[in-house]
């Protein structure tokens, strides 16, 4: 397998084949993420790709699932992916799913016919960055996007059958729209209905290797308490039917997860437990 930079996966992918169709990331302005900057976007040749689909034959039964990496597998054109799908269906037979790393953008560029599509050839999952469900905080971080066109996105994905994870940022509106913050992703998240959600943090320096404070946005890395009370705000506002709710990210400062809604108040005690420990 030919890797090129460093390769980033969700924690869920960490026993899955990492197969780079990609180099970085195709929008790569977000100012809270440091992950590709180091990259200039190009999709690699299907050459490449293909000759590592062939090596990852050799190790087939050793995983179940397949990520294709980078940032922003979704950008490829669909019959570029549905020709890697239809490949990686032919050499490994059985296997979970493939999964991506995928932005609303492309999601509504492609609409719900192509995903359908690319659904139908194994792809069974998209990570896409929320971060947050305010107008507000997804323009000061430059994110390119808006909560409607989320909302949007997460209806085209629920229509073509393919689950969808969604990642939100703590501390991402800082002190100032924290709550605002907060309350619109909530509002956001009961819209689309993700099968899965993990809450992560915003930190600063690359000795974390995903996020950094923006200062002309003021934004600032925030208290464990502020993230145990945007934690909380969250948990309790949501009304998701089935969806998986972790905290687990490397970037956070506790672990707590649970399934809502089922588990909300189990989940919220969690919350609680931990913030008493602070006091």
């Amino acid at each position: 397998m030919v890797y090129e930079g460093v390769i980033y996966r969700p924690p869920s992918e960490a026993d899955s084949l990492l197969v780079q169709v990609t180099i970085g990331c195709s929008w790569n302005k977000c100012t809270f993420c440091s992950m590709y900057k180091e990259k200039q976007y190009r999709i690699r040749s299907m050459e490449e790709i293909m000759a590592d689909l062939r090596e990852a034959e050799r190790y087939r039964g050793r995983f179940r699932r397949i990520f294709l990496c980078d940032g922003d597998a979704l950008a490829l054109p669909t019959s570029f992916l549905a020709k890697i799908l239809e490949d990686i269906a032919q050499r490994f037979p059985g296997i979970d799913g493939v999964r991506v790393y995928a932005s609303a953008r492309d999601v509504l560029q492609k609409g719900t016919e192509d995903m359908r599509t690319l659904g139908g050839l194994g792809l069974d999952m998209a990570y896409i960055g929320l971060e947050s469900g305010s107008d507000k905080v997804l323009s000061a971080v430059n994110k390119g996007i808006t909560k409607q066109e989320m909302i949007d996105a997460a209806a085209v994905l629920r229509n073509a059958g393919i689950k969808q994870s969604i990642s939100v940022i703590s501390g991402l509106g800082g002190e100032e729209l924290s709550e605002e913050h907060i309350l619109e992703t909530a509002d956001a998240l009961n819209k689309m209905q993700p099968e899965y959600l993990g809450l992560l943090v915003l930190h600063e320096g690359e000795d974390v290797g995903l996020y950094y404070v923006n200062e002309e946005k003021g934004l600032r890395v925030p208290s464990s308490r502020q993230v145990l009370t945007e934690m909380r705000l969250l948990v309790e506002r949501l009304e998701l039917e089935n969806c998986f709710f972790t905290s687990a990210h490397v970037s956070n400062y506790f672990y707590v997860k649970g399934r809502l809604s089922r588990e909300k108040q189990k989940i919220l005690a969690q919350i609680d437990s931990v913030y008493s420990e602070l006091r």
